[in-house]
């Protein structure tokens, strides 16, 4: 059975630990102010929609979702305007009306039609000026079908957190989890809906998955989900599930209480109508997915782990086939700041630059692109040196093929043989000669 290793990191997001890979998969100061920080902010989603209808997004190692979640959080904030004296009503012939059909031998033809046909806008003085539908595209890439399935589910925003028993023994992650972290960054209540209907609509199957369902109701896992979205859930599983020509009550009182009396979820309805938004989740390696399309993306938010823990997701071929799925003016964001992957784009063919958190004067991930001013910040002297020793060995892989044990063994192979100055000289060199100098 699939074990999760839940904890709440210090915004009060549920952040995971992978014991395969002995790492945390979200920061412990905040699952959602990470997101935010280094993938979300420094993108400038607001200057592109100012110029641009359509987007087309690669979430590379989507997870449990916090970089989709948080973009599409970022989109109805900040890009979609305000319904102000916006009035919407669903067809009362609706309520008593049971969009199903299944059969029940066959799971697999479940065919329930998902709610965002049934608003209609009310033709009345009060309405607001239509605008022209924005189209999101999200590629969403991870080998664990399960975290994906689960991204809708998780806590986010909780207070009064302890950390003091979970389930799992890591010092690291306990030494640095029930620190205060003021964090203005909310989810609308919105978005878990929205992300469960985008997953629902290309994956019906997550109705039916047994091991899925088992992980939602595991009372050891209670405390990280969200109430309501359990409840959500349970809705669209009792449309799901009717065995005889009878109504099911549960299931008719539950259609009554998110299609005409939950805000939020009349809510979600009218965002997915007046905005089209599609979420395509690939469970496949990264290297496949990527040598299958022939798409080419606005934004790609890399969050594999980190280099020496998945160096396959950071080789020179994998960044070039990236180098192929951007965009010309497009942007790649991830939270390394290795040499090493710095050192692979530019191999790749990239202008790169820093992402540069002014509030804790930190540089916190890096940007690669084509078009080399849409650069904020560029790489200074010290970082540019640091790429020119042992640290900026890149790691290779021909084929796109190797496991990460071999990519990892030849990488230490090209860096014993190297004659490059090492890092830590490097950095004692750079310090007598510019003592005080800007890092």
């Amino acid at each position: 059975m699939h074990k999760l290793y839940p904890y709440y990191t210090n915004d009060g997001s549920v952040g995971l630990f992978s014991p395969i890979d002995d790492d945390i998969y979200h920061s412990t100061y905040g699952a959602l102010t990470e997101a935010y920080e280094k993938f979300i902010l420094p993108a400038d989603f607001k200057k592109y929609f100012e110029n641009n209808n359509e987007i087309k997004i690669l979430d590379i190692c989507f997870g449990i979702g916090y970089n989709t979640k948080s973009f599409l959080n970022y989109f109805l904030e900040n890009i979609t305007e305000e319904k102000k004296h916006y009035n919407a009503t669903i067809g009362t012939d609706n309520i008593f009306r049971v969009n199903l059909s299944r059969n029940h031998e066959n799971s697999n033809s479940y065919n329930e039609s998902l709610d965002t046909d049934n608003i209609s806008t009310m033709n009345n003085k009060n309405s607001i000026r239509k605008h022209p539908k924005r189209k999101i595209f999200i590629d969403a890439i991870d080998t664990d079908k399960n975290l994906a399935y689960l991204s809708p589910f998780f806590v986010t925003g909780r207070t009064y957190i302890k950390n003091n028993k979970i389930n799992f023994k890591q010092e690291k992650i306990s030494k640095l989890l029930n620190k205060k972290n003021i964090s203005n960054i909310k989810l609308k209540k919105e978005i878990p809906i929205i992300l469960l209907k985008l997953l629902l609509e290309n994956n019906r199957e997550i109705i039916f998955d047994k091991d899925f369902i088992n992980i939602l109701k595991n009372r050891d896992y209670s405390q990280y989900f969200d109430k309501y979205m359990l409840n959500l859930f349970e809705f669209y599983e009792n449309k799901g599930c009717f065995t005889t020509s009878r109504i099911n009550l549960k299931g008719f009182l539950h259609n009554i209480y998110y299609r005409y009396l939950s805000s939020s979820y009349k809510s979600a309805l009218r965002y997915l109508k007046n905005n089209e938004i599609t979420l395509n989740l690939k469970v496949q390696d990264a290297r496949k997915a990527l040598s299958e399309t022939n798409l080419q993306y606005n934004y790609i938010f890399l969050d594999a782990f980190s280099p020496p823990k998945c160096p396959c997701l950071w080789t020179l071929e994998f960044f070039k086939l990236l180098y192929n799925k951007l965009d010309s003016n497009g942007m790649i964001l991830t939270y390394s700041s290795a040499a090493n992957v710095r050192n692979t784009f530019l191999e790749a063919g990239f202008y790169i630059g820093k992402i540069y958190n002014e509030t804790t004067n930190k540089n916190i991930g890096t940007v690669a692109v084509k078009n080399k001013s849409l650069i904020k910040h560029e790489l200074s002297e010290y970082d540019l040196g640091l790429l020119k020793t042992k640290a900026g060995i890149i790691y290779r892989d021909e084929n796109l093929s190797l496991t990460n044990e071999v990519i990892i063994e030849n990488n230490v192979n090209n860096i014993n043989k190297s004659d490059l100055i090492s890092s830590s000289k490097y950095i004692k060199q750079y310090k007598r000669k510019n003592s005080g100098g800007e890092k």
